[in-house]
């Protein structure tokens, strides 16, 4: 288990239907909202599963989001799903 921030450059509603869009769009599960969920994406190296919780927003300023990647590829490092998902957003 790994766990990791993401300051999201947006509203808490913001990042739930944007990771929602873009994990769908890869195929994936996504069940959440502006508060918390969880998601699963199947990917050529195996699948990848995690939930994630907004720990606050303050008008103005990036929105931290707190992910743990339960289940993961082995040979995968928890930085490179970290930086994947960076770039969904």
């Amino acid at each position: 288990m790994s766990t990791f921030t993401i300051d999201f450059p947006g509203t808490a509603d913001q990042f739930a239907t944007k990771a929602g869009t873009a994990i769908k769009e890869k195929g994936g599960t996504f069940d959440g909202d502006a508060s918390k969920g969880n998601f699963h994406l199947k990917t050529p190296a195996g699948a990848v599963e995690g939930t994630y919780e907004v720990r606050g927003n303050v008008a103005g300023n990036p929105t931290p989001v707190s992910v743990t990647i339960n289940k993961k590829p082995f040979f995968v490092s928890a930085h490179m799903i970290e930086e994947a998902i960076k770039g969904f957003l």
